[in-house]
């Protein structure tokens, strides 16, 4: 039997020692300063140093103080242990009635230990509103080291002369009053691959006169701008939420998703407007391959089939690459079947040629609505010649609905998977908008079309969670 030797079995302590204490959280690492020497050493090298002060606790004034000293004095005692060496990642979640000079220490510490990520966020305690008036300031000096960096309710001061984020591979601002000028730091961040910026003060326009060469994936919301305008060659995903303005992204040949929410107007006309913004407004985004869409419809007058194509402002580009496009329209109107604004989808379909792949998920805010039980006139538009699977939740059997759902029908060459499902689907719709479906008469309805166009219509009957696989099959 051979016998281990004991300089070679320390040698592997040592070497498994780092790797244990990476997978420890932070209290588990702690602990382990009271099983030898060498762990207590060790565990002041902890790669990963997170700090949350925002778990829900008392409410009352004086058991706050008490949970927030605690946490202050938590905080600087490991602080003061640590090494500072080898820190991958400082994370700090607090409410902002704090200390400045506290939150300023710990800031020193994180980038003086040269940690890859830094991760600030200052969002009080029961706020779901939007950034506070009174924030604390993060210092942007120069940061090489710095690979990722998360920001949340705090100001920064950007300017030209910033030179140090080299190295910066992520960066997310969320509810920042920004003071200076944002392309300033972008300028001088060559690796950035993400971008996240939302609901941000400070910032009237979102123009970037320079290239982000790396710049992978970009996220907009619910900033109060006039334009957004980037030059991102690499971009594969952009997503946008907000109101309809005009977004230009130069050079971005290789973008493969694009997600747009558009906000709600309180003007009719711009509702009309905004539903199809992103097929005649965003020429850029033309190259996706696969498009989500979020938009909403707000009339009070009928708006017949015949009127649809008046309404349809000319299109600047060709979707040539899309083959996957989900739509999710909410409808305001008083009568369901006297509205047919939601026809103009037909006519944008026209513009993606290769499109395999629909899915439209509907809302109507109506107090009364009864099935269509007119004849179903298929809508007319272009032939399909690609288009394979088409879903439609919120499906009731609506005038307009049908009509779309009949012109995709007989327009389809191709079409291998037609499923209706009743039930609203969207995770914001409330569950009053699923009470008083009208099941029998839709599952008779796809009886008597999946019949006329020989084409079978699956009818889902599950809720969203568990629609995986459709229980009524209605084939012709």
């Amino acid at each position: 039997m051979s016998m281990c030797n004991p300089s070679t079995a320390a040698a592997a302590v040592v070497e498994i020692q780092p790797l244990v204490l990476s997978l420890l959280s932070l209290k588990e690492a702690a602990r382990t300063s009271v099983v030898s020497r060498n762990w207590r050493k060790l565990w002041t090298r902890y790669p990963n140093l997170c700090f949350d002060g925002t778990k829900d606790g008392s409410s009352g004034i004086d058991s706050v103080k008490i949970e927030r000293a605690k946490f202050i004095e938590t905080v600087n005692s490991i602080i003061q242990q640590h090494s500072g060496i080898g820190l991958n990642k400082f994370s700090i979640r607090c409410s902002l009635q704090m200390d400045s000079d506290i939150l300023n220490r710990w800031i020193c510490f994180a980038t003086a230990s040269k940690a890859k990520i830094i991760d600030v966020n200052l969002w009080p305690k029961g706020n779901y509103v939007g950034p506070t008036k009174q924030v604390h300031h993060f210092p942007l000096e120069d940061r090489p080291f710095i690979q990722c960096l998360f920001l949340t309710n705090v100001s920064i001061k950007p300017h030209f002369d910033i030179c140090g984020f080299t190295t910066l591979r992520s960066l997310r601002l969320h509810c920042i009053q920004i003071i200076g000028d944002l392309s300033g730091l972008l300028l001088n961040c060559s690796s950035l691959e993400d971008l996240e910026v939302i609901a941000c003060l400070g910032v009237t326009d979102l123009s970037i006169p320079h290239q982000l060469h790396k710049l992978r994936n970009l996220l907009i919301s619910n900033m109060r701008i006039q334009m957004v305008e980037f030059h991102v060659p690499n971009l594969s995903h952009f997503e946008y939420k907000g109101t309809a303005i005009p977004i230009m992204l130069h050079g971005c040949s290789r973008l493969q998703k694009a997600t747009l929410n558009f906000h709600q107007t309180w003007l009719e006309e711009d509702n009309n407007k905004v539903r199809g913004h992103v097929f005649h407004g965003i020429s850029s985004v033309s190259s996706v391959k696969v498009l989500h869409v979020h938009a909403n419809i707000c009339t009070n007058f009928p708006v017949w089939s015949s009127q649809v194509h008046t309404l349809i402002t000319r299109l600047a580009c060709m979707f040539l690459k899309l083959s996957h496009l989900t739509y999710e329209i909410i409808i305001f109107t008083r009568g369901p079947n006297s509205h047919s604004g939601l026809l103009q989808l037909s006519q944008y379909l026209a513009f993606a040629p290769q499109l395999e792949t629909l899915e439209l998920d509907m809302i109507y805010h109506v107090s009364v609505g009864r099935c269509w039980r007119g004849e179903g006139v298929s809508y007319r538009m272009r032939r399909h010649d690609h288009l394979k699977t088409v879903y439609m939740s919120g499906f009731r059997c609506y005038q307009a609905q049908v009509e779309l759902l009949c012109g995709i029908l007989e327009m389809g060459a191709v079409l291998e998977q037609v499923a209706i499902e009743p039930m609203v689907r969207l995770p914001y719709s409330g569950d009053l908008m699923n009470l008083g479906i009208p099941r029998n008469e839709i599952c008779e309805w796809a009886h008597r079309t999946s019949e006329r166009f020989g084409k079978a219509i699956t009818v889902v009957e599950r809720p969203p969670a568990q629609c995986c696989i459709p229980l009524l099959l209605v084939s012709g």
